[in-house]
């Protein structure tokens, strides 16, 4: 799939949003429109260039650790194969280099997956923190912003699929350095002839012969040419000669069970983990920020941009107190609505004790926790045209008329009140449904 990915394009713009004062175009036909608008801002490197800009980045730190790998295991094998004059090779260092780290480290990475597959872990692993680093330094002397790098990581790296994109990188590497161990191996077994010998202090010789009959279970299903028992007994360190179908089934023996219990399963689990990786990161669910992005281009179609504004129609406002409303400019359940009081320091209206709801945003606090909690229901917010608004307020009714698309805008106006175009000028700015309640000083 084309990267950027228009789940990645919204992650982006989500992030931006929240963190900077990036804003999409609020008059987009619909959402793909909208994100456009991260291929032209900032100039002269976007926000969605700086973006792919860092996953290529990304993947040539994986391309880079693989390399290393490869290099790493064409360089691991030469050594065990150093020889004495009898041109004998102990397949147990062997076996050791190229099998015993991998399945140590396999054993390892088991047990913590099952102990911690059930958890949400934000611990991203040596490599993948390699990774990260490396990452910022180069995006910090690339001249990234920064919010572009936070909103890569946050998305490349999600906490619920983390474990599965480090074991995927993990056990990517060890592919490579197997694939080349086992190349290196190969390639010396054809031009070098060698005694394969055994030897121990601590085992007993039925424990190596009963050994190599188990690793040789699985390369039996492909008719390999294998050590038998004569084979293995021949093999003491010892004994000086061997026959050319001893080191023939000894070679076959080594390079199969690199293959199948060092190289296959780690290609096999890299597939497993990449899957699942995708398939997490697929599957996660829209943060708030996504939500607000994605209904705001949704329901935009079906949102009434009618400015309901009495001094401008014909209908008159009549005089009320404090008791009293206009309820020919509302709606009929108006009232029995969610309703919000604006930086209210006044009573709470009486007219609002039908209410459904009536909250105070009076303080940060809780006009954030009021812009994250959204909802698509009709709310009404109060404001009082004895206050101008200033620029906090003008940011404020920005980002609600994002989290509540049915959002209303009802301005408290008196008769020696100046403001009341100031309130409906920001209502028409920040595309808000208006609508005025007249009462009396």
């Amino acid at each position: 799939m084309t990267f950027p990915t228009a789940r990645a394009k919204l992650a982006l713009a989500a992030w931006l949003e929240t963190h900077s004062e990036f804003r999409l175009p609020a008059h987009a036909r619909h959402l793909p429109d909208a994100l456009k608008e991260l291929e032209n801002s900032p100039a002269p490197t976007s926000y969605l260039a700086q973006f792919s800009q860092l996953k290529r980045y990304f993947n040539r730190g994986i391309l880079g650790l693989l390399i290393v790998s490869l290099l790493l295991g064409f360089m691991a094998v030469p050594p065990a194969f150093a020889t004495s004059q009898s041109n004998q090779v102990n397949i147990f260092w062997l076996f050791i280099i190229l099998l015993g780290f991998h399945a140590l480290n396999f054993c390892v990475w088991l047990i913590t997956m099952l102990m911690t597959i059930k958890q949400k872990t934000d611990n991203k692993g040596i490599l993948l923190s390699l990774l990260i680093f490396l990452n910022k330094k180069i995006s910090k002397y690339s001249h990234t912003d920064k919010n572009v790098s936070a909103a890569y990581l946050h998305w490349q790296c999600p906490t619920h699929s983390n474990k599965w994109l480090i074991s995927s990188i993990s056990h990517g590497a060890w592919s490579c350095y197997l694939l080349a161990g086992w190349i290196m191996t190969l390639l010396l077994l054809l031009t070098n002839q060698v005694n394969f010998a055994w030897e121990t202090t601590l085992l007993s010789d039925d424990a190596f012969i009963q050994l190599t009959q188990t690793l040789s279970i699985i390369p039996q299903w492909f008719d390999i040419a294998l050590p038998n028992h004569l084979d293995i007994l021949a093999s003491r360190v010892d004994l000086v000669s061997q026959t050319a179908s001893t080191r023939q089934h000894w070679a076959n023996f080594l390079l199969a069970s690199i293959f199948i219990y060092g190289v296959l399963p780690r290609l096999t689990f890299t597939v497993i983990c990449l899957g699942m990786y995708h398939i997490k990161r697929a599957a996660q669910p829209l943060s708030t920020a996504e939500t607000i992005i994605q209904n705001r281009y949704r329901q935009q179609e079906h949102q009434s941009r009618t400015i309901l504004d009495s001094d401008h129609h014909n209908h008159p406002i009549s005089t009320i107190n404090t008791s009293e409303t206009n309820i020919a400019s509302l709606a009929d359940d108006a009232f029995a609505q969610h309703w919000a009081l604006f930086e209210w320091s006044q009573a709470k209206p009486d007219y609002l004790s039908q209410a459904r709801s009536v909250s105070v945003l009076n303080s940060r606090e809780e006009q954030d926790q009021f812009l994250a909690s959204s909802s698509a229901e009709p709310v009404y917010i109060l404001v009082n045209a004895k206050q101008s608004p200033d620029r906090g307020t003008r940011r404020f009714f920005s980002r609600a008329s994002m989290a509540h698309p049915s959002l209303i805008l009802v301005i408290s106006v008196a008769d020696s009140v100046t403001f009341a175009e100031d309130w409906q000028r920001l209502a028409r700015e920040t595309r808000l449904n208006s609508t005025q309640l007249k009462q009396k000083d």
